[in-house]
């Protein structure tokens, strides 16, 4: 009789596909490329500015080119001309999500396989296992609170007088343009603005048009020419008659200095060419609207009035904030600052607090947290009212990184000790002296 060995069944095209996510390989390449993006992003940053290469290359989940001559000036390589690489490589969104999912699938793969050769030698689940199983699952927790930073996030600044009470502050780069009635004002005073994001008409640039329109609105509102750094001058002898508003035109303006220094995001002014549309009639009315501009364009339909901003997000804080007194300390005998401090006073529910905002020491309360990022130095030198800026955040995530950090810890620490445990009773079973064979 001849045994008959069975030939080992081919794993189908998903296992194998699950066995790639899972594996070593796998989350190599992956933080390989990870340092590659934030090599390249750290570059660029240089002479494209923290905002545009942090979103180009840590928020995207493509990128199509990299800037090699920004690149190789960055690494003090002499080059002028441009040399610009067209390349699709993932972007930093996308290789989060495939590390969270190497996290997730090398986990479990290494689990059952733990757990299977436990069950075959009789082994129970250990503390080791259970210390890879937590560090994995605090990865993946880290990875997350990523994710709901990155949507759920809301950041920006407030300046602050002395004895002024503030309840919302404004988004450093985030835009809206609100459109707002003014005349007749509403009976109960409150006053309700539509709000059109950036995301839906910055790629409106060099002529693109999109016309927005909301149920009750009386006109459609076209949104034009958007320049992300822009300026408004006096119409000049050949320029396009048809984007002449009252004499005077939207000028684009450089991203960067004559030192090829990029103009930083914060500081770079918006606008746009807007067109109100009567819904009745179908006359047009052409406006201009910029972010320094202190007063919308004003548009008038029928006997109603509107106003057209674009400006910063503004976001609304569920309490007020007090700015009792400002207090820069400075090293004696110099000008150079020791310390800020902001006395404030924080009102909810008519209930009030008294908080103290340092330059290392920020006020958290309400989901929100306060850094002193800034003050009023001509104002400080003239001996005149104080004013203190805040940066606020409110992150929902913000504590997630602290807690999975300490949970990996623990994991690895767990895993360590049963493993040092189980080294130290094996090498005692090798010490023990074995008995001479009896005659």
């Amino acid at each position: 009789m001849r045994d008959t060995a069975t030939a080992p069944k081919a794993p189908s095209i998903l296992k194998k596909v699950y066995g790639i996510f899972a594996s070593f390989g796998f989350a190599v390449a992956v933080l390989t490329l990870l340092l590659l993006m934030t090599y390249l992003g750290t570059l660029e940053q240089l002479e494209h500015g923290l905002y545009d290469s942090q979103r180009k290359y840590f928020e995207s989940w493509f990128i199509t080119s990299i800037d090699i001559d920004c690149c190789l000036r960055a690494m003090h390589i002499p080059y002028e001309g441009e040399w610009v690489l067209p390349i699709l490589l993932p972007g930093g969104g996308l290789l989060m999500g495939l590390l969270a999912l190497n996290m997730i699938c090398g986990g479990i793969t290494r689990i059952i396989s733990r757990m299977r050769a436990g069950l075959k030698n009789n082994v129970r689940p250990n503390l080791g296992l259970i210390g890879v199983l937590i560090a994995h699952v605090s990865v993946v927790f880290m990875l997350l609170a990523g994710l709901v930073s990155l949507l759920a996030k809301e950041e920006g600044a407030v300046w602050v007088t002395e004895n002024q009470t503030v309840d919302e502050f404004e988004a450093f780069h985030v835009s809206d343009i609100r459109i707002e009635k003014l005349e007749p004002a509403p009976a109960d005073g409150k006053r309700e603005a539509m709000l059109i994001p950036d995301s839906q008409f910055a790629d409106l640039t060099k002529g693109k048009a999109r016309t927005f329109y909301r149920e009750g609105l009386p006109f459609e509102l076209m949104v034009m020419n958007y320049m992300e750094h822009c300026a408004v001058r006096p119409a000049k002898t050949g320029d396009p008659q048809s984007m002449v508003v009252d004499g005077y035109i939207l000028q684009e303006l450089p991203l960067h200095d004559a030192e090829m220094k990029p103009v930083p995001h914060e500081q770079r002014v918006n606008g746009a060419y807007v067109k109100a549309i009567d819904a009745k009639t179908k006359a047009e009315h052409l406006g201009i609207i910029v972010r320094t501009e202190r007063a919308p364009w004003t548009v008038t339909i029928g006997n109603e009035s509107y106003g057209v901003g674009i400006g910063r997000r503004q976001y609304r804080l569920p309490f007020e904030v007090k700015l009792d007194k400002f207090v820069r300390e400075t090293h004696p005998g110099t000008n150079q600052a020791r310390k800020f401090t902001s006395h404030v006073t924080v009102i909810r529910d008519g209930k009030s607090e008294e908080k103290i905002i340092n330059m290392n020491e920020p006020l958290r309360f309400g989901g929100f947290a306060f850094f002193q990022s800034s003050f009023d130095m001509e104002a400080a030198q003239r001996g005149g009212q104080q004013s203190s800026m805040f940066q606020v955040a409110s992150n929902p995530s913000d504590h997630w990184p602290l807690i999975s950090l300490i949970a990996a810890m623990i994991g690895l620490l767990m895993n360590l000790v049963w493993h040092l445990t189980k080294f130290l009773k094996q090498s005692a079973r090798s010490n023990v002296p074995v008995a001479p064979p009896s005659v």
